[in-house]
């Protein structure tokens, strides 16, 4: 009998450690310079994302990031976001409305001009009120691509080009 409650304590432990663990989400590449994603969930409490943006280092100079989490529920179906963070920063509510009754609307915005490449975390928090409805989110990021030394150099060479006619036009 021991082992039996063992085996099914070491079973729960191992599900719980699944159902905590972050859920990575997948960037499609849609040009030169912009990646979009999307992600959803229907689990009440804090549901935590991870978006890798590693491989943007170094060949990418600044990264804008906007992203849109909506959800609605009517009756007893649906889900109520109650907050949005992303590496603790928190997303605005453009709207959350509540109806008694049972009827509401959620929509949750974030912009940031200057995200840094590496690992971010997305955790949105809400109630699932029934059914298997849950929240919906996308995501957008555009990089600015760093510039090649020889832009640069060919900068540089440009404008003393242009300091050389001046001085050469003043002397006469």
């Amino acid at each position: 009998m021991a082992l039996k409650n063992a085996l099914i304590a070491a079973g729960l432990l191992v599900a719980s450690l699944a159902a905590s663990a972050s859920t990575p989400i997948t960037l499609t590449f849609n040009g030169t310079d912009q990646w979009s994603g999307s992600f959803s969930a229907a689990a009440s409490g804090a549901n935590t994302f991870t978006l890798d943006l590693t491989d943007l280092a170094g060949s990418w100079g600044n990264i804008s990031f906007t992203s849109l989490i909506t959800a609605n529920f009517a009756g007893n179906s649906g889900y109520d976001v109650t907050s949005v963070t992303l590496d603790g920063q928190s997303f605005t509510a453009q709207a959350d409305v509540s109806i008694p009754g049972g009827f509401g609307v959620d929509a949750w915005t974030y912009q940031a001009s200057n995200l840094s490449a590496g690992v971010h975390t997305l955790v949105v928090t809400g109630n699932l009120i029934g059914g298997a409805v849950g929240f919906t989110g996308s995501l957008n990021i555009q990089a600015q691509p760093v510039p090649e030394p020889e832009s640069y150099a060919l900068m540089l060479a440009g404008l003393v080009a242009v300091g050389a006619v001046v001085r050469r036009r003043s002397r006469v």
